[in-house]
Parts: C-alpha cells; sequence; structure tokens
C-alpha cells in the first residue's frame, strides 16, 4: 500500500463450486488484491473441483433456478462476464493470490494434484491452511 501501512489478508475457504460462487470469491480477491492485500483461498469439494483441469469454466449452478444458469451462459457468450479462468489470470498477475487445494478433499474425490491447474500453488491440510488464517483480517467462507 502506498501509505506505509502493512497489506492486508483475506482468507477464503471456497467450498462451493457454483459459477456465481465461485465468481465472487475470485472478484473480491481482485479488489482486495488491487487495494495492496494478498488472498490466500483453500479449495474443497466443489471449490477443488473448479480447480480441475478442463472443469474450471464449466457453468454449474447450484440451488438456483434454470433461467439463472441460462442468463450465466448468455451472458458468458456475449462477452459481458468474464469466464473464471480468466478472472483467475487477472488475479494472478497481481501477486500475493495464493490458490491450495485441500488434501482431504482430494482423496475424498479422488483428484491427483496432476490434475489441477497450474494457478494452484499447493496442496495443504486444513490444519497447515488454519496457520494462515491465523494471521488473517478477514476470514470468508463460500
Amino acid at each position: 500500500m502506498s501509505d506505509g501501512k502493512k497489506g492486508y489478508r483475506y482468507c477464503i475457504f471456497l467450498h462451493s463450486g457454483s459459477y456465481d460462487r465461485v465468481y465472487q470469491a475470485i472478484s473480491i480477491s481482485t479488489v482486495v488484491l488491487a487495494m495492496g492485500g494478498e488472498v490466500h483461498i483453500f479449495c474443497s469439494y466443489g471449490g477443488l473441483l473448479r480447480m480441475v483441469k478442463g472443469r474450471t469454466d464449466d457453468v454449474v449452478v447450484e440451488g438456483e433456478p434454470g433461467p439463472f444458469k441460462e442468463v450465466l451462459e448468455k451472458n458468458l457468450d456475449r462477452g459481458t462476464l468474464d469466464h473464471l479462468s480468466e478472472l483467475l489470470e487477472t488475479a494472478h498477475r497481481f501477486g500475493n493470490f495464493h490458490i491450495y487445494a485441500c488434501t482431504a478433499s482430494m482423496a475424498v474425490l479422488n483428484v491427483a494434484r496432476n490434475e489441477l491447474i497450474e494457478l494452484v500453488d499447493a496442496s495443504m491440510g486444513l490444519v497447515s491452511f488454519l496457520e494462515l488464517v491465523k494471521e488473517a483480517d478477514k476470514v470468508l467462507y463460500i
């Protein structure tokens, strides 16, 4: 940050794989990064499946009516809504953006490390991520 203050840390537990929720997590991350902060995202279950190669941009919506999915697809086709992979690349370019795959979720869902997109920094357990959370200014569960 330009005023000499320490940047702040957001830690996000990304449990959901619903397109809108993942989009929101990355949008929040981008704003935090633009303001000089750092972001650590812990991907479990649906959030982890989003990080599997070839599945990041799938339009999957949880708990919403069918028309909502259609609106998302229409806006993606028009170019008025960015694909998740594009948002992830943008966040990554800021620096201080870290994505972790939950090792327990990897085991339950039978996901190997080499199946994950390159932007996933590491795989770790919940205990290790909670060490990062100790120093967080904000913690979100999405």
